[in-house]
């Protein structure tokens, strides 16, 4: 019995939540570096740099250091943007 791949855009699987969270964590690290933000400034900027990297991700054929520095980048234009 075959089973349907359904896909809900933004929506992760485990093993992609995974590659997420790796992503995150080596894009904060250079964020946090730059911007010094604490409380709530940096659970937005967190939240905001995990909606980045969702729609990054979207394409599926990128590395992990090249999906971070992505990340890094248009945080750092959409943050200096506006």
């Amino acid at each position: 019995m075959s089973t349907v791949n359904v896909r809900f855009p933004g929506v992760l699987n485990s093993k992609e939540m995974l590659v997420a969270e790796s992503i995150q964590a080596r894009a904060w690290d250079a964020v946090s570096r730059d911007n010094r933000l604490i409380g709530d400034e940096a659970d937005a900027a967190k939240a905001k740099l995990g909606g980045i990297i969702v729609r990054l991700m979207s394409d599926g054929s990128k590395s992990i250091n090249t999906l971070a520095a992505e990340a890094v980048q248009t945080f750092r234009e959409s943050a200096a943007g506006g």
